[in-house]
């Protein structure tokens, strides 16, 4: 089962949690970051040495940085709902990904 560790109120969680709602997929969300803490002790930072959120856990395999899990959930779980088949339209879709991070 996917686990997401982070907050609501944090914009990189929504945006995860969006992506795992338009898919229906079972999940279990843990509140990290800001006022809940977590994010700061040993175990959150083993995960993710960044200490930051979003992070998934997905039976032991961890990934970090919001667009890295939307890509890999788009990949495994939304190919022609979330990310197009076709490489040049999903290269396409990715840049917009990234250009949203600096703006």
């Amino acid at each position: 089962m996917i686990k997401i560790w982070g907050r609501t109120t944090s914009v990189n969680v929504q945006k995860v949690m969006w992506a795992i709602g338009e898919l229906d997929l079972p999940h279990e969300r843990i509140d990290a970051g800001g006022t809940f803490g977590k994010n700061t002790e040993a175990a959150y930072l083993t995960m993710n040495p960044n200490g930051l959120v979003p992070t998934l856990d997905e039976d032991g395999f961890i990934l970090w940085e919001s667009n890295s899990i939307l890509r890999y959930i788009a990949a495994k779980y939304g190919v022609e709902k979330l990310e197009p088949a076709d490489l040049r339209e999903r290269a396409r879709a990715s840049s917009w990904m990234d250009w949203q991070l600096t703006t």
